[in-house]
């Protein structure tokens, strides 16, 4: 059984993703269950974003920019004193960078789980949240105006070069406790792997 708090070794546990691939889901469930704190770089950017203009397009890119540097200062306080956190963002190739090197330094286990799925559903699925979910109005200044213009953002992120090892959960047709499940699966087989 994956344990975030064995070993005396802080754990880090990375979910990132595909747009709309339930992430933030994800990590509050694995939060629940694993009793380790999560931060989310959406939540972050809501925050900052009720009390910091961003009504153009450079501004939210700033309140995004800011919300990652708070998700890493809390990785870097977290590992130095070997405490075990999940983050939940899409972290881009230099990002993963700077991740690696904190719990490198920190000696930190840090695991990736990368969300994705089936295009078409993931765009319903963005769809619906921006239209029904009561979204946060942050998140609302970069509409992907079609099916063709999100493939183009998603495609974009999976492109990245790889910094860490990415375990892929496919979400295609799952519910958010099938994706929970598949998370639990995957980090007890890399925990019997002692990877």
């Amino acid at each position: 059984m994956y344990n975030a708090q064995g070993d005396n070794m802080s754990k880090i546990l990375i979910v990132a993703g595909d747009l709309a691939a339930g992430k933030s889901n994800l990590a509050r469930k694995l939060s629940a269950h694993l009793k380790v704190p999560y931060f989310s770089k959406e939540h972050i950017k809501e925050i900052l974003g009720e009390e910091i203009e961003y009504s153009k397009r450079e501004d939210n890119k700033k309140l995004s920019n800011s919300s990652i540097d708070l998700l890493l200062h809390i990785l870097e306080r977290v590992t130095a004193v070997g405490e075990s956190v999940i983050l939940e963002a899409n972290f881009h190739k230099e990002e993963l960078e700077k991740v690696k090197q904190i719990c490198e330094f920190n000696n930190s286990k840090v695991v990736l789980l990368y969300l994705t799925g089936d295009i078409e559903a993931l765009y319903d699925r963005f769809l619906y949240r921006e239209m029904h979910k009561n979204r946060h109005p942050v998140h609302l200044t970069h509409p992907l105006r079609d099916v063709k213009e999100f493939e183009e953002y998603v495609h974009k992120w999976r492109s990245e070069e790889e910094v860490l090892p990415r375990n892929y959960i496919d979400v295609s047709g799952c519910d958010r406790d099938v994706v929970f499940a598949k998370a639990l699966e995957t980090l007890n087989a890399l925990e019997e792997k002692g990877s």
